[in-house]
């Protein structure tokens, strides 16, 4: 499956492809420049190549298949000649300059990757990272582990990137106080492993009451790093702990 975009692109599941299409509903066209793509309306690019690709447009001469080049070296390993063999490019994946080649958006003297702050103060459609980083599919791209959710049917919401405790409703804790358990009841038999990690996280080990509790935490530190992010104080972790411990005081004064 291929998703759309224009001038951009979109991708199927992990990012395995990229069409072509007129519709700008999906990136801004004036993002980029399209040099001479080579990609036509419709078509869909794959990052790999395949039996009937072209050779890669910075190797034409590349070989379709592995194929022997006639010279021997040896093995560091084995200490034994081998063969040295010119691998082929059908099968193996694309990279980020063939990628961007076909997409029309290849510029001369562009780098991996760019930084805003570059010493020799190079543009950054120079940059390869940045370019792909605006293409619809590359910016959309799902991780293995949200992949994996997907796949059985589950849906993985990531939260705010910070502190742990801001992870779920308190889960940070719970994960904590089911490791204390466990530890502590471990019988160091594989046999009982099963049994002994779904008593960990049973009932008996963290009733509702508990798992409030350590949701309430959560909520401590979501408003601490709310009031310190509309500041401009530095958020150290031992600012972070003094925030909270401000706010459950003034909670529990009243």
């Amino acid at each position: 499956a291929a998703g759309r975009a224009r001038g951009g692109a979109a991708g199927g599941a992990g990012g395995a492809s990229w069409m072509l299409v007129t519709d700008e509903r999906f990136v801004d066209p004036s993002l980029f420049e399209i040099v001479d793509c080579k990609i036509g309306v419709d078509d869909t690019q794959h990052f790999s190549f395949k039996e009937e690709d072209p050779p890669p447009w910075y190797k034409p001469d590349a070989p379709k298949y592995d194929r022997p080049t006639g010279k021997r070296k040896m093995n560091s390993a084995t200490g034994e000649m081998e063969d040295v063999i010119e691998p082929g490019y059908v099968g193996k994946a694309k990279g980020w300059q063939q990628v961007i080649w076909e997409r029309g958006l290849w510029v001369d003297g562009m780098q991996n990757r760019i930084e805003e702050d570059d010493e020799d103060g190079r543009d950054q459609r120079l940059s390869a990272y940045h370019v792909l980083s605006d293409c619809w599919d590359f910016a959309h791209e799902t991780t293995a582990l949200q992949e994996a959710f997907r796949a059985r049917g589950h849906i993985l919401l990531m939260c705010v990137r910070g502190h742990p405790e801001l992870a779920g409703v308190g889960i940070e804790n719970s994960w904590g106080k089911s490791a204390i358990h466990f530890r502590a009841n471990n019988d160091c038999n594989p046999n009982h492993l099963y049994t002994n990690v779904l008593a960990s996280l049973g009932r008996k080990n963290l009733p509702l009451i508990t798992i409030f509790r350590f949701a309430r935490r959560t909520r401590e530190y979501g408003r601490t790093f709310a009031q310190l992010a509309s500041s401009a104080s530095e958020q150290t972790f031992a600012l972070i702990e003094k925030t909270r411990k401000v706010f459950k005081c003034h909670r529990s004064s009243r």
